[in-house]
Order: C-alpha cells, then structure tokens, then sequence
C-alpha cells in the first residue's frame, strides 16, 4: 500500500468515527428521535463528506443495534419496546451497581468538578431545549464511573447509555423533574464526599429508579412499533 492510499484510508476511517459521534450526540439529545429516518444523501451534503462514509457510519449504528434498516426504505432511529427498555434497565442497574461499589474515592478537585456540574445543571433547568441539561447529566455520571477500575463496565455503561438516553431525555423535559435531579445529584455528591459506600449505592438506586427509564411515555415508545409498523419481536 502507498503512502496516499494510507492517508486516504485514515481519512476515510477519521469522517467515519466523526460522522458516528455527530449522529450519537444528535440522538442522545433527542434532535433525531426514535423512528426518525436518515437519508444518505442528505447526511453527506450537511457533514461535507462523500455517500461512502456516511453508508459505513450508518452501518456502524446498525450494528450496534441504535438505528434499524428497512429494505427499500432506509435506515431509522431504533425505537424500542417496554420489554427492551425493561432490560436495558435492568442491565444498567446491574453494571451500574458494580461500577459504583468499586469507585476510588475523589479528590477535592473532582468533587469540586461534580458540584460545578451539578450548579450548571440547575442553572439550565428551565431552558426549553433539554440539550445541555442531558450533556451536562452524562458527564456528571461518567465522571462518577471512571473513578472505577472496571473499565470494561464503563464502556459498556457508555454502550447503553447511548440506546436508551432517547428514552431517559423523555423523562427529563419538565424543568420540575430536571431540579429533582439536581437535588438527587448533590446527595450524591453528599455521599461520596462523606466516602459513605453504602450511602451511596441507595442513593444512585434511588436517582435511578426516579424516573425509571421504564416509565417513558407510550407516544415515544409508539406502542413498542418499529419504524413501519410492524410489532417488534
């Protein structure tokens, strides 16, 4: 292989991640929402980039189960059903519950940090576009789990996280339930900052189970409907 072809490969797997990064945050923050459908066409002129790209990001999505392909149609926005949200649930209860129990505890500079986050959080609270409320609600979160040594479950927290943040931002529109977060997040912070364990694993359980992921609106989940219609199996 020449030295072009290689530059020209890196390139194309560089647009690749970059294109599967934009549609990952558009997704999270709910501007493309379940069931919504993405043209080929229309990606590639909006990125600036070839069809070529955009075909292998969309691919890369459909592997991992965030978009669904229907033939003769395209691809679209996974929507998922009460038994799969049931399930990422339990899933993220699982790991979660790991992650937490193994956390090192801080230094004052990341408690810092966190409540930093937390005050931004409340200072957005009654924004009519939830945007920076969800971005700000995951770094919280993720700053919290990469003070784990489980790296592995913190990857596939991350995985998670991506399916069925669409379904937790639902939950999350109201500014009342958005303070109710923050309020969860500073006994949060209250009990990593007294390195009380048990503490706070009832304290993420409780953050967690309100609102539960499983109590999305039936108008979001469209009656556990994929993009055409069909029942979901």
């Amino acid at each position: 292989m020449t030295d072009s072809q290689q530059r020209q490969l890196t390139k194309s797997g560089a647009s690749v991640d970059r294109i599967v990064g934009t549609l990952l945050g558009r997704i999270s923050t709910g501007s493309l929402g379940p069931g919504e459908q993405l043209r080929q066409e229309d990606l590639a002129k909006e990125l600036g980039v070839s069809r070529v790209p955009v075909r292998e990001a969309l691919q890369v999505l459909l592997e991992q189960r965030v978009l669904v392909h229907q033939k003769h149609r395209g691809f679209f926005v996974a929507k998922r059903s009460h038994r799969e949200l049931r399930q990422y649930h339990r899933m993220l209860e699982l790991i979660e519950d790991e992650v937490i129990a193994s956390i090192a505890w801080p230094t004052a500079d990341t408690l810092a940090h966190l409540r930093s986050l937390n005050d931004r959080m409340l200072l957005v609270a009654d924004d009519y576009d939830p945007a920076e409320t969800l971005t700000l609600n995951r770094e919280f979160h993720f700053q919290i789990f990469s003070l784990s040594p489980h790296s592995i479950m913190v990857d596939e927290l991350a995985r998670l996280w991506r399916l069925a943040q669409p379904f937790m931002a639902t939950r999350m529109i109201a500014s009342e339930s958005r303070r109710q977060r923050v309020e969860e997040h500073r006994d949060i912070i209250d009990r990593i900052a007294a390195h009380d364990r048990p503490g706070l694993v009832t304290a993420m359980h409780r953050h967690r189970e309100s609102p539960r992921l499983t109590d999305s609106t039936p108008e979001t989940l469209a009656d556990g409907l994929n993009p055409v219609g069909a029942p979901t199996s």
